[in-house]
């Protein structure tokens, strides 16, 4: 599957037909037209900005500068990885440690229920 766009980059013909085809996938899955999954979509997404305070477009602009952040931190995570991993290569041990800003506010409820069940698994260390 094509990578996503660059944030703030319009995607390309490409990624535009995958993008209508995950969305068709998805309102298969729920058992409704692609019309009818945009439309609900859309009212997900205005019901949260409402919790939110926000008029739809700032809810949208906020979530895009989220996306943004989150896509800066992992290439900044895996420029350290790879920085890392170069110097393995080169005999070095390198004790890594990866520290991820935390940003105030409100978590995302599905993140923390991903972390509690990473936290319960047995994982090991790659090393």
């Amino acid at each position: 599957m094509n990578a996503p766009p660059a944030p703030g980059q319009q995607p390309t013909p490409q990624q535009m037909a995958a993008i209508q085809q995950q969305m068709t996938v998805e309102a298969q899955k729920r058992g409704m037209t692609s019309q009818q999954f945009q439309l609900w979509q859309r009212q997900q997404l205005e019901a949260d900005a409402k919790k939110a305070g926000m008029t739809l477009e700032q809810y949208i602009n906020q979530l895009k500068q989220q996306a943004f952040q989150n896509h800066q931190r992992q290439q900044q995570q895996l420029a350290q990885q790879q920085a890392a991993a170069a110097q393995q290569q080169q005999g070095g041990q390198v004790q890594q440690s990866q520290q991820v800003p935390i940003n105030p506010g409100a978590s995302d409820p599905k993140a923390i229920a991903v972390a509690k069940w990473l936290r319960g698994q047995d994982l090991k260390s790659r090393t």
